[in-house]
């Protein structure tokens, strides 16, 4: 089973890197950046689970779901920034009858004429989902580069 995933992560990566540089803009890079970081988080996972340690393993699974979170906060933040700009609800609404709670919330704003305010409020969502991974990378950066402790003097 480990293969499998192996190849189908593989396969995603590739797809979905040729579907999103197939051509260049600035929210293709900034999508293809959360793409890349969500394959790697699976990446992470995959590794943590079938070749680490136990110590290992806890640390993988850790910093593997904060890119996962980053990831999925950098993609609602696109689409937050894309429905503000555009003063456009579409992103939110799926199909030709949305039945889902998210479509007709958007439909209900559009017809009041507040899709710029949705999409602040999607950015919002994504800052505050990405924001304790972010966080967490800091905080790893830090204690890695950060000055030898005193304990380890002794």
């Amino acid at each position: 089973m480990r293969w499998i995933f192996l190849a189908f992560v593989s396969l995603l990566a590739a797809a979905g890197n040729a579907a999103i540089f197939e051509s260049l803009s600035l929210n293709r890079v900034i999508g293809g950046i959360a793409f890349n970081l969500f394959i790697l988080s699976l990446l992470m996972v995959w590794r943590g689970a079938y070749f680490s340690d136990a110590h290992s393993k806890a640390r993988l699974f850790v910093v593997g779901h904060a890119t996962l979170m980053l990831a999925a906060g950098i993609g609602i933040f696109i689409i937050g920034t894309s429905m503000a700009l555009a003063n456009s609800c579409e992103s939110l609404i799926f199909g030709t009858k949305p039945y889902g709670l998210v479509s007709q919330f958007a439909i209900h704003l559009q017809s009041l004429g507040y899709c710029r305010e949705l999409g602040f409020g999607v950015v919002l969502l994504g800052l505050f989902m990405a924001y304790p991974s972010i966080r967490l990378f800091i905080g790893i950066t830090r204690r890695s580069s950060g000055p030898p402790s005193a304990v380890a003097e002794h």
